[in-house]
């Protein structure tokens, strides 16, 4: 019996031929939209508050109609068809844990506001959500968010043990599937399909997939070279072209270079081995007490950050905020001033060693106006603060 299921998430339940579906024409009314340019609205990533609203009003109109789910199960979508088929055979826990895997665009958030509350509703589900963004715009960008997204979904089905979770890859973009069930099998986990036509469920069991530690640490020179960069193959030595060729799940090659796959960059970013990749983070006795009341939101901010730095996603301006001081005396200046983007202040005053991977944090701010005056005169940034601390395994531990 499966008290945990992980499931990827399309748009199926506003199809016409379902119960919401058949009421969209509300929403297009609502929103002023023909059917073509509610479409591109789906995939669009954020909206305005206006719209969000409408939305949201339409959404709890669309709660009446959760009795006439229960009396054409399926028609409502694909999802909500794989709960009610696990709950007729009898595998679905009387109070299960339901995580949604989405796409981070307006049909993602449309669809899991309606599945969280149909699965609370009618399965007594405790419901909790991820948003996955697929950047298809670049092969190599591709391949690191498809990374993440298997990243992802390993993270979600080990929060469960294998004999009672069961992974579901229902909507989302075809490769997602694919990617999914090569993560379950990986992890031990089996991965359930539902016939469209026939409803009828398919449970296929995870086959064995292992690799040896003892490669990573053999060649973790060459994984990391390929994890951060398009590599150029005639630069590589002739063993490591024989490892690249001798590896193609992990390594992909493409007109004379190579960098990882989708599966090599969710293996190393996996718990097993990403101590072994994993940046070490070193902080000041400031930074660590400013952690303290905020834990979750300074893990996620500099995990952020080190991604911004690792694959170069930053804007210079907000990396290196402290040339935007005009009184600054750069020539003091020791450490760079990240400011990041999010909402909630967030300015540190760190250093950077590509070489090694790792992160100097100095000094920290959440208050904006501290910041300023304090930046202006160069706390925190002509000198080191205090003696730093390794605090990687809070980084890398904190879930």
């Amino acid at each position: 019996m499966y008290q945990t299921i992980v499931m990827t998430c399309g748009v199926s339940s506003l199809m016409r031929t379902n119960v919401f579906g058949k009421r969209k024409e509300n929403l297009l009314h609502k929103l002023g939209m023909s059917e073509g340019e509610f479409s591109q609205l789906l995939n669009k990533h954020t909206v305005s508050e206006e719209i969000d609203r409408a939305i949201l009003k339409w959404i709890d109109e669309m709660k009446r109609h959760f009795k006439e789910v229960k009396e054409t199960p399926n028609f409502v979508s694909a999802e909500y068809s794989m709960m009610y088929e696990l709950q007729k055979q009898g595998k679905l826990g009387k109070h299960p844990r339901v995580e949604l895997i989405l796409t981070s665009t307006v049909g993602g958030k449309i669809v899991e506001r309606l599945l969280s509350a149909l699965f609370k509703e009618h399965f007594s589900a405790t419901v909790g959500c991820s948003y996955v963004n697929i950047d298809v715009t670049e092969t190599k960008r591709m391949n690191r968010t498809l990374g993440e997204y298997m990243q992802t979904v390993g993270e979600k089905l080990s929060q469960g043990e294998p004999s009672s979770t069961c992974f579901a890859p229902i909507g989302g973009y075809k490769v997602m599937t694919s990617l999914g069930y090569i993560v379950g099998s990986f992890l031990g986990y089996p991965t359930a399909y539902l016939h469209e036509n026939s409803q009828i469920m398919h449970e296929i069991p995870p086959i064995p997939i292992h690799l040896d530690e003892g490669f990573v640490q053999k060649h973790i020179a060459l994984l990391r070279r390929c994890q951060r960069h398009i590599v150029c193959i005639d630069e590589l030595s002739h063993p490591e072209k024989q490892v690249i060729s001798a590896y193609s799940s992990i390594f992909q090659q493409e007109e004379g270079y190579v960098y990882l796959t989708p599966f090599g960059e969710f293996l190393f970013e996996h718990e097993k081995y990403k101590h072994l990749l994993d940046t070490k983070y070193l902080a000041t006795k400031q930074v660590i007490k400013m952690m303290e009341g905020n834990k979750k939101f300074v893990v996620d901010q500099l995990k952020q950050f080190v991604k911004k730095l690792k694959y170069e996603e930053g804007i210079i301006f907000n990396l290196q905020h402290e040339k935007e001081f005009e009184k600054l005396d750069q020539k003091r200046v020791k450490f760079y001033l990240y400011k990041s983007s999010t909402g909630d202040v967030f300015r540190l005053a760190y250093q950077y060693d590509e070489k090694e991977d790792v992160l100097f944090a100095n000094y920290l701010w959440f208050d904006h106006n501290q910041y300023e005056r304090e930046a202006a005169v160069g706390i925190g940034l002509y000198e080191q603060h205090s003696e730093f601390e390794d605090i990687t395994n809070i980084i890398v531990g904190h879930k």
